[in-house]
């Protein structure tokens, strides 16, 4: 009998294991179907999922739904935003309500590795709003609107990462590694919902100032819910930032879609100041844990009203700080009496009325005091600023009291500044209402470390304030072997600070001994320095800048070229850079520039000089510039000295290089004294005309005109002489090495090698037999077409047309020669013949001197083709 018991008692047990097993295949394509049929009917949005899991053993008594790899992603403006991907998405669904089949019940919501991010443009459209409006539904009911019912007991969040982008207000939040749980009966309208958070990274920015970077938070946070009327207050609770305690009490309610009524007090809890500054990135970084501080720390506030688009809750900020002190563990300096008192205010809302101010700051490092004070008020309508700063301060001090790591610090800064009046006092230039006076010093500053390439050095410099302008003076500095020697002004530094379109100008003139920029610019390792013009980054040019400075430097060193002499204006404006009768020497010649760069557009930087280059170095020039090199590739087998004059205008790469097809140039060369030799289309030449002497050229003051469109280099007309050959050259060359030019050659016929023997010997043959005494001219002209490329040309001789010409000259003198000496003997014939046989002999004559004609001219034509013929196989 117990036998059978226990049978039964386990085979009931085994049937329910096994129904358990069995019914969510029962009803997972009813719930798929049911989740796919209420995403098209209530979101716009693309959503998808790559399986679903439905199991009740392991969320008995619920049913587990668990979607995998949920992807939601917007329409229209955030077809490129992925609101949601979320790893799992674990639904537990009521059982009977699955059963029953009316509605699902979801009792918790547990999302696995959310990636979230909420974006609001500036318009304030949101990408979170996809669900459907009432219009877009269907006219009948769907029940399947209603499927799924939220009656929520408990949700979570593990290992998320969440990010609040807000356009339209300027703020962003961000937080990495959230795990959040939260427990409530949401089928209530009163109720408590006790909340649980641990996020590892929190960044919170308003107006791209970072006001929370990378701090930790945990909060255990009980909110009292009142759902019908969307109210949510805060009791007891504690929010750790970092090392910061901090009690929120108060409620927020949103009575409508627009509106939310804030009523919330804070405070921290803990007045310790090492709490506070556990806020402070850079010293929470920098061993916090070694740091001892002391001193009384207050931070507390409320904000009481209502926040929407047009207004803001009132608002009250207060933090102090008392008696304060800092100092590392193993440092023999400190941070003394710290003393901070702050006020941040606004009275009813309105933000124009809202007040910052510090009364009185003061600290000092070690023995070194820094005071000063600021007062900022309506800062919407017309900004009010009183401000003043003054210390001295040792800044090798700073080295014993901070621990710095792989870096030196050294000199004196000596400041003692004071602003005051209202912006509306600059925009109208009426200076005598606004009083800004003071000045800082700096004397024999020294930095060195990771975060710069090179040792930074001032041994002197000074600023002088004013409400019109800041002037520098005697700045003398250097950066690696660099120089500089600067004095100037700024004269519209306060306009800049007030509006964020205002330019800053200024004069200032520089002068300097050495200026490296390659070390500036690039690697400190020599090895990795840049020796190619292609490895150049852009140089940006910054906006919002109006400066005119004169600059004199001996020497300055870029990519490859060694300049000497740098001596000219720039001027610095519209995110240009403009050259005014820049005069320099490289390449052992001398350059002046005119024109500008700019890189308004930074995709597409822009350069427009007009260059004027006296005497310098061929070879030089083609080593150092690249642009040479593919457009001019003879220079590499010239030596000598050229001048030009040359406007240039292009498109740049990032790498500073010229977009070649874009470039648009012109200009006219002169080439003054060059030797060509081993340049392999003059080799060609020189071996189709059968004369080695062309395979080298001296070149003198050889001017030509040239213009550079589509990637080619056009050059115009130009004669060269060679001896007693004379050249006529134009055509063109391109980046892909292609040549198409044409010369014209005109040279004596004895230069001509074999061929003219044999054209000499044809001629002296025909007068022997002819009895004549006929010549050809001493100088023939030649066309020769140079194709193919630089390394591999073409070349095509044209003999024809002089040479044919020619021929013709002669066969008709000997003909005419020949017809003169027929007539004669023919009439000396006719008068020793009677009378009666006078017309029958005419007859006879004229017949025997036409044939006579024929026959020599066919003679000589014969032997004159022939020997063109021979002439151009031998070319």
């Amino acid at each position: 009998m117990n036998k059978k018991i226990v049978f039964g008692i386990l085979g009931g047990f085994m049937l329910l294991i096994i129904a358990l097993a069995c019914v969510p295949f029962i009803f997972k394509d009813k719930i798929v179907a049911g989740i796919k049929t209420a995403i098209n009917k209530n979101v716009n949005a693309k959503v998808d999922f790559k399986d679903v899991d439905v199991s009740l053993l392991s969320s008995f008594p619920n049913l587990g739904l668990q979607l995998n790899d949920l992807v939601v992603v917007g329409l229209d403006s955030f077809a490129n935003d992925t609101l949601a991907n979320i790893k799992k998405l674990e639904l537990n669904l009521n059982l009977m309500s699955v059963i029953k089949g009316e509605s699902y019940q979801i009792n918790s919501i547990n999302l696995i590795n959310p990636n979230i991010y909420a974006k609001v443009l500036k318009s304030g459209r949101a990408n979170w709003d996809i669900m459907k409006t009432d219009s877009a539904a269907t006219s009948t009911p769907d029940t399947a609107q209603t499927k799924f019912k939220a009656s929520l007991q408990r949700y979570s969040i593990k290992d998320g990462h969440i990010i609040y982008d807000d356009a339209s207000l300027g703020f962003l939040m961000d937080l990495k590694d959230v795990n959040h749980s939260g427990t409530g009966d949401f089928t209530q309208d009163l109720f408590t919902l006790k909340t649980e958070s641990d996020v590892k990274h929190v960044t919170m920015k308003y107006g791209a100032i970072p006001y929370l970077n990378d701090v930790q938070l945990s909060a255990d946070l009980p909110i009292d819910m009142d759902l019908k009327n969307m109210k949510f207050s805060f009791g007891n609770n504690q929010i750790h930032l970092n090392e910061l305690v901090l009690g929120v009490i108060g409620s927020i309610a949103m009575p409508n879609d627009s509106d939310i009524a804030m009523d919330l007090k804070f405070d921290a809890k803990q007045s310790d100041l090492k709490n506070f500054l556990s806020l402070i990135p850079s010293v929470y970084a920098s061993n916090f844990k070694d740091l001892d501080a002391s001193g009384k720390f207050a931070f507390n506030g409320f904000a009481k009203g209502t926040y929407n688009e047009k207004s803001l809750p009132a608002f009250d900020v207060n933090l102090s700080i008392q008696n304060g002190k800092m100092k590392y563990t193993g440092l023999p300096a400190a941070v003394n009496n710290i003393q901070v008192k702050a006020n941040i205010s606004n009275p009813d809302g309105v933000m124009d009325h809202t007040v910052v101010n510090v009364p009185a700051f003061s600290l000092a490092f070690d023995k070194a005091p820094v005071n000063g004070r600021l007062l900022v008020k309506t800062p919407i309508s017309d900004p009010y600023i009183d401000m003043a700063l003054k210390g001295k301060l040792d800044l090798k001090q700073l080295t014993t009291i901070f621990p710095m790591k792989d870096m030196t610090l050294s000199g004196m800064i000596d400041a003692d500044v004071q602003a005051k009046g209202n912006k509306s006092a600059v925009d109208k230039q009426q200076f005598q209402n606004f009083y800004a006076a003071g000045q800082m010093l700096a004397h024999h500053f020294v930095y060195t470390g990771e975060s710069v390439a090179k040792p930074v050095e001032i041994a002197s410099a000074k600023l002088t304030f004013s409400p019109k302008n800041i002037t520098l003076g005697n700045l003398n500095a250097k950066i690696g072997k660099s120089d500089f020697l600067a004095n100037g002004s700024i004269n519209n530094y306060l306009a800049y600070l007030f509006n964020k379109n205002q330019a800053l100008s200024g004069t200032f003139s520089l002068t300097s001994n050495l200026l490296d920029i390659n070390e500036l610019m690039g690697p400190e390792n020599k090895t990795e320095a840049k020796t190619a013009e292609s490895e150049l980054s852009l140089i940006k040019v910054p906006a919002n800048i109006n400066f005119l400075a004169s600059v004199d430097a001996k020497r300055v060193l870029y990519d490859s070229f060694d300049i000497a002499n740098a001596k000219g204006a720039l001027l610095v404006k519209d995110e240009s850079v403009y050259f005014k009768d820049l005069g320099l020497q490289m390449l052992g010649g001398a350059v002046k520039m005119n024109g500008m760069y700019t890189t308004k557009n930074p995709k597409k930087p822009f350069v427009d000089i007009d260059f004027g280059l006296e005497k310098m170095n061929i070879q030089k020039a083609f080593s150092a510039v690249n642009t040479i090199k593919l457009l001019a590739p003879v220079a590499k087998y010239t030596n000598g000295v050229f001048s030009t004059k040359l406007k240039f205008s292009s498109e740049l790469q990032q790498n500073m290089m010229p977009v070649y097809s874009s470039i648009n140039a012109s200009g006219l060369a002169n080439i003054i004294e060059a030797v060509v030799e081993g340049f392999e289309p003059l080799n060609k030449l020189a071996a189709g005309l059968s004369n080695g002497n062309i395979r080298k050229l001296e070149l003198h003051d050889l001017l030509t005109k040239f213009n550079i469109t589509d990637g080619r280099l056009n050059v115009a007309p130009f004669n060269i002489k060679k001896g007693d050959i004379l050249m006529n050259v134009q055509g063109s060359n391109g980046l892909d090495q292609s040549l198409d030019y044409v010369l014209g050659i005109n040279m004596p016929r004895s230069l001509l090698g074999k061929a003219n023997d044999k054209a000499n010997s044809l001629i002296a043959s025909l007068n022997s037999k002819i009895g004549s005494n006929v010549s050809v001219n001493e100088n023939v002209k030649i066309n020769a077409l140079l194709g193919g490329t630089i390394t591999k040309p073409t070349l095509k001789l044209d003999l024809a047309g002089d040479l044919k010409n020619e021929a013709k000259s002669v066969v008709n003198q000997l003909v005419a020669d020949k017809k003169a000496e027929l007539e004669t003997k023919a009439k000396e014939e006719v008068q020793k013949l009677t009378d009666q046989a006078k017309e029958q002999l005419q007859q006879k004559a004229d017949t025997l001197k036409k044939q006579t004609e024929q026959r020599i001219k066919q003679e000589v034509k014969n032997k004159l083709n022939n020997f063109f013929k021979q002439k151009k196989d031998t070319l």
